[in-house]
């Protein structure tokens, strides 16, 4: 089969050797996976390889559909963005995969990366109660916390149900700064086939920044939230967003989400205690979520706010 790729962004020529991180396979169905990841510079050529052996040795790829769906979505190689999907595969099945980055191929050593097929596709549980994800849209703002993040990518994981999350990129298929997951598309790891996703289970939100920060360690911002609960009877699909963690008195403050503010969540706030973003270069360590009294920096004032709602739990 002829291997399908997107029309690339061409950048600057002369730039050095990109290095990639933030690899992860996303977006894993019977039939299809994709990839992203983040390069230190605008990228200007890239793709991936599928192999049928951990030694990379049986390349498949020319029998597969491989596109560069990045390069459809405005800004997102300016910011060194990448995501790959990959078509044409078996249900139930092991690849292996390697990136390339103009001219870089991750890993460049070691084990290739690995991901397994779901079995099969279903939309209802094992009792025979259909599955009623909803839909979740998230907004994704600029590291000055303005602008919609043009470009950006949403990794969206639900750490107790799979190990691969689900991806969308800023204003694709909503609009700015909005972007939308089906959790219907989330795949179990102990069954290969749908997971439903309970209201209250926890949510692992990475927003994709890229070269929209100077420090490229500090790129991906992490954010924890729980699935809302269907209000509905019998439950349905809807476009909703995710609900805060534990915030008693509405005060957010159980940034681990796990029903307690206590002295991990004390240890989190500390760790980002001082961070301000409202110098002129944005800094991308700062998370907005730490900040209760929004001011734009983590200061006393969300310590105090922070001290009032200690040691509660639900």
């Amino acid at each position: 089969m002829v291997v399908a790729v997107a029309p690339l962004w061409m950048g600057a020529a002369g730039l050095s050797e990109a290095a990639v991180r933030d690899v992860v396979i996303a977006d894993v169905s019977t039939r299809a996976f994709s990839v992203i990841w983040v390069s230190d510079q605008p990228v200007t050529d890239t793709t991936v390889r599928v192999y049928a052996d951990g030694n990379g040795s049986s390349d498949l790829t020319p029998e597969l559909t491989v596109e560069v769906t990045s390069a459809l979505i405005p800004s997102a190689h300016d910011l060194g963005i990448v995501k790959v999907d990959v078509w044409g595969l078996q249900a139930s099945t092991t690849y292996f995969v390697e990136t390339e980055t103009d001219g870089l191929v991750y890993p460049a050593s070691g084990p290739l990366l690995e991901v397994t097929t779901a079995a099969a596709a279903t939309a209802a549980n094992l009792d025979g109660t259909p599955i009623a994800n909803d839909l979740l849209i998230h907004d994704l703002l600029a590291p000055d916390g303005g602008a919609p993040a043009n470009g950006a990518l949403l990794v969206l994981k639900v750490p107790s149900l799979s190990q691969y999350p689900l991806t969308a990129f800023v204003a694709d298929g909503v609009a700015a700064p909005g972007t939308v997951v089906d959790l219907s598309n989330l795949v179990s790891d102990a069954t290969g086939t749908n997971a439903q996703v309970t209201g209250g289970t926890v949510i692992e939100i990475s927003e994709y920044r890229g070269l929209l920060c100077t420090n490229l360690d500090d790129q991906k911002l992490v954010r924890l939230r729980r699935a809302p609960d269907h209000e509905e009877t019998p439950a349905i699909s809807e476009a909703e967003v995710p609900s805060t963690c534990f915030a008693p008195g509405g005060t957010a403050a159980d940034f681990n989400c796990d029903g307690a503010v206590n002295p991990v969540d004390f240890n989190e706030f500390l760790i980002k205690f001082g961070l301000s973003n409202n110098g002129a270069v944005p800094d991308c360590r700062f998370n907005p979520d730490f900040d209760l009294a929004p001011d734009g920096q983590i200061d006393p004032v969300d310590f105090n706010e922070f001290l009032i709602v200690f040691g509660t739990t639900e």
